[in-house]
């Protein structure tokens, strides 16, 4: 049997948009690497936030830090919602609902670490709920942690677009997840898949190995959205190319963001904010005497929603 679990903590169908983003990375923290820094931006007042960190420390060692949310301290003291001993070391999930102090923009979490022996921040993930009337999102969300012993599985549900957080710490099999394989570099994976159905997880290694296969996080969606849609025209014309986006969704959009790119590297870059029904976007874009492929990509941005629209342009 497999030990541990990844339990829901949130779920249900929620009138708006759930934004996911994580920084999965394995960042070592020490006496001399003693801060870690995440980043993200609240596009509007959202009704909830969370944030979710996995660490992993040797056995008999309490972190000393502390955390914070801009300026403001949510806690000094290391206490976890659950932890796991794998064996060589400890493992540990930590769910904090900023909902109360989160601000629109910018918004920075830190870890400030205090003590001498190392510790691996394994994964600091967010998610933001946006209220929209227009859209519907069914969700699961569950974190935790999960240790798949080798050649054991597990099922769970995907409504349609699943994110999974995992870590394959054996150097001698791959922990698979559907037709995803991830090897044992001891590196962790942020992993989307889409699936309506039952999503597998089998951890193929081998029976003497004494590593664990980790499952940190599954989150689980269902969108059920109004159209969203943009008319884009891109033409080369004498030494610049002219840009027409209009808006024929059914909704207004937040943002539209148009990035122009020649030979997959970018020229320029246009942010354009409340962008209403049949509103139509003009404007021009200086061309250099380079020679290559020019093309566009048109991102429609509503509560934290994004549909991307990619239009190859021409060569020149």
């Amino acid at each position: 049997m497999p030990i541990g679990s990844v339990g829901v903590f949130d779920g249900g169908n929620y009138n708006g948009t759930i934004e996911y983003d994580a920084l999965a990375e394995g960042v070592k923290l020490s006496s001399i690497n003693r801060e870690l820094k995440y980043t993200f931006d609240i596009d509007r007042k959202p009704e909830k936030v969370y944030i979710i960190i996995n660490i992993e420390r040797k056995k008999g060692l309490e972190p000393k830090w502390r955390l914070w949310l801009n300026d403001f301290s949510l806690t000094k003291e290391f206490r976890p919602n659950i932890e796991i001993d794998s064996g060589n070391s400890i493992i540990s999930s930590i769910i904090y609902d900023i909902t109360p102090v989160i601000r629109e923009g910018k918004n920075t979490f830190s870890i400030a670490y205090k003590g001498l022996e190392s510790i691996t921040i394994d994964n600091v993930s967010h998610i933001i709920f946006y209220p929209v009337k227009e859209f519907e999102t069914k969700y699961e969300l569950r974190s935790g942690i999960l240790l798949l012993k080798p050649k054991e599985n597990v099922k769970f549900d995907c409504f349609g677009e699943c994110y999974i957080v995992a870590k394959n710490p054996s150097k001698d099999g791959s922990l698979e997840i559907e037709t995803n394989k991830i090897y044992g570099d001891n590196e962790v994976v942020d992993l989307k898949v889409e699936k309506e159905g039952t999503l597998g997880i089998f951890y193929n290694a081998s029976e003497t190995s004494k590593a664990y296969g980790r499952i940190y996080s599954l989150f689980s969606f269902k969108y059920k959205i109004p159209n969203i849609n943009l008319d884009i025209l891109a033409t080369v014309k004498d030494g610049y190319i002219e840009v027409k986006i209009s808006n024929v969704s059914e909704i207004e959009l937040d943002k539209v963001l148009a990035n122009v790119f020649m030979n997959n590297l970018s020229i320029n870059f246009k942010s354009f904010n409340n962008v209403e029904v049949g509103r139509t976007i003009e404007y021009k874009v200086p061309l250099t005497n380079s020679k290559g492929n020019v093309s566009l990509r048109v991102v429609g941005v509503k509560a934290g929603y994004r549909k991307i629209f990619d239009k190859n342009i021409s060569n020149i």
